[in-house]
């Protein structure tokens, strides 16, 4: 379920959740709200590690390993929920478990 955001804040079906980084997409997955972070806002030489899944309270679940492509290493977008699969910068689709978001398969779509 997409939920609706605007700049650093999330609304959710439980509340809203005051985010740290500015906010480009969000979906509520399996009791989790997963957001992606606008990866400008991390950074320039480090990978970003931009997408984090947190509990209704706003409490920190899980952020999401980076797959080891450096500085261009960020995710985009979410592109689909089950299995969670999301776009990364370098040109890769990512699964990942919804559970700890450990990277479970990466593939290179360019």
């Amino acid at each position: 379920m997409k939920l609706s955001f605007q700049g650093n804040q999330v609304i959710h079906p439980g509340g809203e959740l005051e985010a740290q980084y500015p906010v480009q997409e969000a979906r509520f997955l399996v009791g989790k709200i997963v957001v992606i972070y606008d990866y400008m806002a991390f950074p320039q030489d480090a990978p970003a590690r931009n997408l984090f899944a947190y509990d209704q309270s706003g409490g920190l679940i899980w952020r999401a390993e980076d797959i080891g492509q450096g500085r261009t290493d960020a995710y985009v977008n979410i592109l689909s929920e089950a299995p969670l699969k999301v776009g990364n910068f370098s040109g890769f689709e990512v699964e990942l478990d919804a559970s700890t978001g450990k990277v479970l398969n990466k593939v290179f779509t360019k």
